[in-house]
């Protein structure tokens, strides 16, 4: 019995992988729904039709998208107009730190120079930006959909669901997930902007933006997103901006992450570290990039689904912390 429930894992993973283009968009339209329905149901609440207050809701977040959005592909533009001076400038440092490394016969290779050149990938993102509105675009109608069905299909789940109870945790905790992910992730990418308009770094709303982006990644993300502040500190200014920044971000994610977010899940997220590590990668594999970002909510999903079911409900708890 245990190697027909590791064999039909097995087939599951790989069919999710197969499906995943697919996927994506469903799974996206499944977990934004999540997200603005409380919105839409606090319009519903003071007396507007759902239609209405789905319209408000959706011009919200259409509003902050393309605000998004014109500041990343700004800013983006604006990087590749200076993109050799900023080369030039990381060239002559390189040159430097292995001038000093001779001295104690060691190099930094020069292949690391195009190893951390990115303009290659800011003109594929900038030539591919029609696709994301085009993807951005299915996910919003989805969207439409599944709000104006929510009550309906609601109803169909929970007549399949063996315990109501835990259906109505899903949800709660789902939704509980990204109210305050979503809260965390924009303080945190504020407080990063402010700190770097502070030391006047250039493109600090930009990666501020990249700093909300990546939180919602675990583990890594807040520290992907601090690399690229941290070395245009470096680049323009010195090691001494550059330390300070670093410790800037530092601190904002450790108090955001470590001591706001938490206090507001409380026992909400209830997975354990390692699970939330390894669901990264799993996820990751899966869905690609788009996984990474979803893999604490695509985890806690599946744990709850376990539960749901008596035959799978240990598998559950040793997904808990």
């Amino acid at each position: 019995m245990n190697i027909l429930y590791i064999a039909a894992t097995i087939i599951t993973i790989i069919g999710l992988k197969f499906l995943s283009p697919f996927l994506i968009y469903l799974i996206l339209s499944i977990f934004l729904t999540i997200l603005i329905y409380p919105l839409v149901a606090f319009f519903e609440k003071r007396g507007m039709p759902i239609f209405v207050g789905y319209i408000f809701s959706a011009l919200l977040v259409v509003f902050i998208f393309g605000a998004m959005f014109m500041v990343i592909n700004s800013s983006l533009k604006e990087f590749l107009q200076n993109a050799s001076f900023y080369q030039d400038k990381f060239s002559t440092i390189v040159r430097q730190i292995n001038g000093y490394l001779e001295n104690f016969d060691m190099k930094i290779d020069s292949s690391m120079l195009n190893a951390v050149n990115v303009v290659p990938l800011i003109k594929t993102f900038l030539a591919k930006a029609g696709n994301l509105i085009k993807g951005f675009l299915i996910v919003f109608i989805g969207v439409s959909f599944m709000i104006f069905e929510s009550k309906n299909f609601g109803k169909k789940i929970s007549l399949i669901a063996e315990n109501k109870d835990t259906l109505t945790l899903f949800f709660k905790n789902i939704q509980k997930y990204f109210v305050i992910k979503t809260f965390t992730s924009a303080l945190t990418g504020l407080l990063v902007a402010l700190m770097l308009l502070y030391f006047k770094v250039p493109y600090a709303w930009l990666l501020g933006i990249m700093a909300f982006i990546f939180n919602f990644i675990p583990v890594v993300g807040s520290i992907v997103a601090a690399i690229p502040g941290i070395l245009i500190s470096f680049v323009i200014y010195d090691l001494n901006v550059a330390v300070y920044v670093t410790i800037g971000y530092i601190i904002i994610n450790n108090v955001v992450s470590n001591i706001i977010e938490p206090k507001l899940m409380g026992d909400g997220l209830d997975l354990s570290p390692a699970v939330v590590f390894f669901s990264l990668l799993l996820w990751g594999w899966v869905f690609g990039i788009v996984g990474t970002f979803l893999a604490v909510p695509l985890t806690m999903t599946l744990k709850l689904a376990l539960i749901s079911y008596k035959r799978t409900k240990w598998i559950g708890m040793l997904l808990s912390k």
